[in-house]
This record gives structure tokens, C-alpha cells and sequence, in this order.
């Protein structure tokens, strides 16, 4: 049986960069690390429906406890030093739920949304925005988007402010840096580039180039 629901679908900004310059062993920390702050972040009647790697689901019959999850999550991990900021989708529809698996065209637009989001960047579709209202959030339109494998373009939004880290990030794993306390850096065309650790500021000095213009996922 379908229900219509809020999802929201968050994973990790750089977390395979991540994983592949540190190891699995750094990414299962992090992860362990990430559910704590998504379970703290958690408002109202959110469940967390599924988790594969660092790809977290929440549902919710209330669309304002999803929103409100989502910025406080949001909020949560840009904070951390050494640590990965998320991007995020939500929409609402019907979902089916059959052995612990959600089914439906929902999860798949809510994935498609996520992906469109940046790194620290919370997406939302026009369906999400009709249930939940204006009043209580703040969400800037920007624009129509034609979403992979799903017959017709819907209006995107962004949550929130637009908020981003105050911390630089690490140009190799893509973590966020606190510069006040880190002892790696680099200068490098005129820029300061700060890192988590000498592995990575050496694997910059050997290739600067090839780091530059890293990718925001």
C-alpha cells in the first residue's frame, strides 16, 4: 500500500575522494561519526527509513519535521573539522514500503534532486514546497530542471540560506579544515591551500594541477 510521505535524501559531499586517500577504515568512522549527527538532528515524527554507505533516507508524515532536519543536519556537519558537509533532495508523493525496501517514483525524483545538490546545498522539489508552504521556511526557486528518467521537469528550490562552511576545504580528500589549529598547508599560485594531514599535502605538492578543480560530490 502507498502512502504519500516527506523524504529526504542526504549523503556526503567528496566522501569517495575521502575514502579513497584514507581508507575504509576512515570511512567507517566517518559514517559512525555522520549517523550520530544525522540522529541527533532528527525533529518531530523523522524516522530514518534506510542507510547504504554514507546515502541516508528519512521519511515523514510531517513535511516541516523533514525541512527542519534536514537545515539541522546541515548545520551539524558544517561545524565539524575534519569532516564531510552533505547534500541533500526532498520531495513528497507516494512511497511503498515492503520488507524494510522503499518502492516508487518518489525515491527515485528525491535521489535525482540530491544529486543536483552542492556541497552543503539542500534541494527540494515544488511538491515538497505546496505541502510544507512558505511561511515558515525560506526557499529560493531556482528554476525548472528536466530530472534523468522521469517523464517531466519539475521546479527546483533551495531550503534555507544557502549555508556554507567557514572552513576552507582539503583540496585531495575533501574535508573540511578548522585553518586555526591545522599544521598542513601549502602555498601555491598565490593561494593558501590547507589539508588534514602531510599525506594529503604531499599528494597536493606532487600534482597541484590535478587537485585544483576538484569535484563538489
Amino acid at each position: 500500500m502507498e502512502k504519500e510521505v516527506a523524504i529526504l535524501m542526504a549523503d556526503l559531499s567528496g566522501y569517495t575522494a575521502m575514502t579513497d586517500v584514507h581508507g575504509g577504515a576512515s570511512a567507517a568512522r566517518l559514517v559512525s561519526k555522520y549517523m550520530e549527527l544525522v540522529h541527533n538532528s532528527l525533529c518531530g515524527q523523522c524516522k530514518i527509513a534506510q542507510r547504504i554507505g554514507d546515502q541516508v533516507v528519512m521519511l515523514s508524515d510531517k513535511a516541516e519535521d523533514l525541512a527542519s532536519t534536514a537545515l539541522k543536519l546541515n548545520a551539524c556537519t558544517l561545524k565539524e573539522n575534519h569532516f564531510l558537509s552533505i547534500h541533500a533532495g526532498l520531495h513528497f508523493g507516494p512511497v511503498h514500503q515492503e520488507d524494510g525496501n522503499l518502492f516508487g517514483s518518489t525515491i527515485n525524483v528525491a535521489s535525482r534532486i540530491m544529486n543536483l545538490a552542492k556541497r552543503g546545498q539542500i534541494l527540494c522539489s515544488s511538491a515538497f514546497v505546496d505541502v510544507i508552504g512558505t511561511n515558515l521556511f525560506s526557499f529560493s526557486a531556482m528554476g525548472k530542471v528536466k530530472l534523468k528518467n522521469v517523464l517531466k521537469g519539475i521546479e527546483i528550490f533551495e531550503l534555507g540560506d544557502g549555508a556554507e562552511s567557514n572552513h576552507p576545504i582539503d583540496p585531495v580528500c575533501h574535508m573540511q579544515i578548522n585553518e586555526s589549529i591545522t599544521r598542513f598547508t601549502y602555498e601555491y599560485a598565490g593561494q593558501t591551500f590547507h589539508f588534514c594531514s602531510q599525506q594529503c599535502r604531499d599528494f597536493f605538492k606532487a600534482d597541484p594541477l590535478s587537485f585544483m578543480s576538484f569535484s563538489e560530490l
